[in-house]
């Protein structure tokens, strides 16, 4: 398989549809990094409340998969009873990550293993007693997880994987994990970052590590994911590292499932301007989510402040009045629909702009390159969201494109998922170097439109990211961000002139065509990519820069016929 193909297959294999059942908040084990340990009351959560949420992953999600989890699941005096369960109730996968303790008793295995069990992600996190023991701060753990590992590899009726939680204390030790495990037999690892959460943040002294300094032995490790026979999986690991293992890169869709467990925080912090408890200047520069984080603050601040460039509500004419500040109404005209009149510059989606007459001011997205020659006569700007056809149509005609030039607006467009992105992006580097003379280009790093008028796009505002009461939806604004916000840069780009005014092009891009399309601006280009981005973006967002994130209750926005804001779980010990 090729690498894009292998990631795909990888990026099928993730997205099946899973259901976490914690069955207890209780563990064996007192682990340095436990990113669950707030929850950790010791509670054996009632038997019929599980199987329940066990039936709500059937109905509600159609999950195939479900992953029983804890704590430590098999603390549960009827774990087996509830791996049989999952089965009768048609999951074709039941999954339990585990530290492996009671997995080294013979009878305990063969009888969760009897009960329906597919498939044990061991925690191992050190080659030795003495590490993994340290990390665990349980004793005799290595022993048990090892014998654990080698009768389940040994018995071969589930699937074995291992997951190594990487920091400070085993960080140049972990090529001689991986080996124990591979020794052992197993072919498929989970590689995670310590992140500051929990008790990690607590121990952080002893946890936090500076990657750049690991960079290469950590390479060797992750390179093994290119060998066919095995499975190396990365989590919340910084991505700048995986340049030239561009799959192993985590599907960005992770990040709803990062901030689906923090839901809670999220919705009192976006309804009550409650502070997020874990929002700190030393603690979110080690955090995997903080780059979204810092992307709500700057949403909330948009709201607070009015600072709307396009007010999108696509074919909800109705919509129309309710963000007047805006400087533009983002409009979708369905075919054959009439424009109707919004006394207002718009930003106008038109299947054919044919007999359309825009209001002055305002900006028509040409989508099609038949679109180009229907704009020709129109008094207004055009952008040019850049796919393979556009970019084609763009060329063509070098007469059209030097009669327009002023009007011209050309955005690097971006997609949700990285199929869509490998099979619609254009080759940027062939585009640009093609053009004849300089066009105004929007959401692409320097280095991939050299020569290029740089302008910096406007702030929009989706309607549908907004519930009837006007309270932001958070998943919306997930997706929102992974699309078009959820950006990377390489290591190399550290050299740039513009580093710190540059943020990098978007991940799912970055995933197919690799970090080596970034190169770091040199000669008469970045003096004037330099000189330019200073006006446009004098230095990047910085998160917590200037103290805590904004906390003033946000402007509502009500939008009629939105969904309203779900209920959220509170019971104790559940995940929300």
């Amino acid at each position: 398989m090729d690498p894009i193909a292998r990631t795909l297959e990888h990026e099928r294999i993730a997205n099946e549809s899973k259901h976490w059942v914690r069955l207890v908040a209780a563990c064996n084990s007192r682990c340095l990094f436990c990113l669950d340990s707030e929850a950790q009351d010791g509670k054996i959560l009632p038997f019929d409340d599980i199987c329940r949420e066990i039936r709500r992953g059937r109905e509600e999600k159609d999950a195939t998969r479900v992953v029983l989890s804890g704590g430590e699941a098999s603390l549960h005096p009827r774990f087996h009873e509830l791996i049989r369960y999952s089965k009768e109730q048609g999951y074709t996968w039941v999954q339990t990550v585990t530290n492996g303790r009671r997995y080294a008793d013979r009878a305990y295995f063969n009888r969760v293993v009897e009960a329906g069990l597919s498939e044990i992600t061991f925690s191992i996190h050190g080659h030795t007693a003495a590490l993994h023991d340290h990390l665990t701060q349980a004793p005799g753990s290595f022993d048990q997880i090892v014998k654990a590992m080698i009768r389940a590899v040994r018995d071969g009726r589930v699937v074995v994987n291992a997951d190594v939680v990487i920091n400070k204390q085993n960080v140049d030790y972990l090529e001689k994990i991986v080996a124990l495990c591979a020794q052992i037999g197993v072919r498929e690892y989970d590689l995670l970052h310590v992140i500051p959460q929990g008790e990690a943040w607590e121990h952080r002294e002893q946890l936090f590590y500076d990657v750049d300094a690991y960079s290469e032995s950590l390479r060797r490790v992750f390179r093994l994911g290119l060998n066919p026979r095995f499975h190396v999986w990365t989590n919340r690991f910084p991505v700048s590292h995986l340049e030239g293992m561009e799959e192993l890169i985590q599907d960005p869709h992770k990040m709803l499932d990062e901030v689906g467990g923090r839901r809670m925080q999220f919705r009192r912090y976006l309804d009550a301007a409650e502070p997020i408890d874990c929002r700190h200047t030393e603690r979110c520069p080690h955090c995997f989510i903080e780059p979204f984080c810092s992307a709500l603050d700057r949403r909330v601040e948009q709201l607070r402040d009015g600072d709307v460039g396009i007010w999108w509500i696509g074919s909800r004419f109705e919509l129309a009045s309710l963000h007047p500040e805006a400087t533009l109404l983002g409009v979708e005209l369905p075919a054959g629909a009439a424009l109707p009149d919004f006394g207002r510059p718009l930003y106008l989606k038109a299947e054919d702009f044919t007999g359309l007459s825009l209001p002055p001011h305002s900006v028509a997205v040409a989508t099609l390159p038949e679109h180009l020659a229907q704009l020709e006569n129109q008094a207004c700007e055009v952008e040019i969201p850049l796919d393979r056809g556009m970019a084609a149509a763009v060329l063509a005609d070098p007469e059209r494109l030097h009669r327009n030039a002023d009007r011209y607006i050309l955005h690097g467009q971006t997609w949700i998922r990285m199929e869509e992105s490998a099979a619609n992006s254009p080759d940027y580097q062939a585009f640009f170097p093609a053009l004849p003379l300089p066009l105004r280009t929007r959401n692409l790093p320097a280095c991939l439109c050299p020569g290029m008028r740089l302008e910096k796009a406007p702030r929009r505002l989706d309607q549908h990211i907004l519930h009837d009461d006007g309270r932001l939806a958070i998943d919306p604004i997930v997706e929102e961000y992974i699309e078009s916000e959820y950006k990377a840069k390489s290591q190399r780009c550290k050299t740039c002139v513009v580093a710190d005014r540059c943020e990098g092009m978007q991940l799912q891009y970055l995933r197919h065509a690799g970090f080596k399309v970034l190169q770091p601006l040199t000669g008469s280009w970045a003096t004037q990519a330099d000189a330019r981005l200073k006006l446009l973006q004098p230095e990047l967002p910085r998160g917590l820069a200037k103290g805590a994130p904004p906390q003033a209750p946000v402007v509502r926005v009500p939008v009629p016929g939105n969904r309203p804001v779900p209920e959220i779980d509170v019971v104790p010990g559940r995940r929300s």
